[in-house]
Formats: C-alpha cells, sequence, structure tokens
C-alpha cells in the first residue's frame, strides 16, 4: 500500500485519502473491511474467509464483491502490494 493513502474510519464507514493525487474516496462497510484487510497484508482468500463470516452472502457472490472492489481501487490509482492479486 502505498504510504501517501491515508484512511479514516467513522461509525463503520470509510475513506480514502490519496495525499500524492489529491483524491478521496468514501468506503461502505463491506468495502471497508475489504480495505482494511488488504492493508493488512492478506490475499483474495483471507479477505474472502473473512467477508463470508462476516456477511450472509455465498461464495460466488463474495468472490466478484471483492474482485470488484479490488478493480475498482485499482481503477482509483490505490496500489498494493502485488501479492494480493
Amino acid at each position: 500500500m502505498k504510504d501517501d493513502i491515508i484512511m479514516a474510519e467513522v461509525d463503520g464507514e470509510g475513506m480514502i485519502i490519496d495525499v500524492e493525487r489529491g483524491t478521496s474516496h468514501f468506503l461502505n462497510e463491506t468495502a471497508l473491511l475489504i480495505y482494511k484487510m488488504v492493508r493488512e497484508g492478506k490475499n483474495r482468500h483471507e479477505i474472502k474467509d473473512a467477508f463470508l463470516k462476516e456477511y450472509d452472502v455465498g461464495e460466488e457472490d463474495a468472490e466478484k464483491d471483492i474482485g470488484d472492489f479490488l478493480t475498482l481501487l485499482e481503477s482509483k490509482a490505490v496500489s498494493w502490494e502485488k501479492r494480493n492479486t
């Protein structure tokens, strides 16, 4: 994760602030969980396991949601270590 990315959390939701680019992105509860786990260095399998424990969702939907969010992060120029892809 880039060092110039700041994450703020309030009432179960979050905001990512990319200081270098001067952009911010709001995160809902599920996106916040995924983002925090990525920052902790968790891989997709670990994120999926946590997602399935936390939410009433099927494995296929969890994988899609996680993949969609990680793609969105990448498209917004927020990067993370390659081992998490």
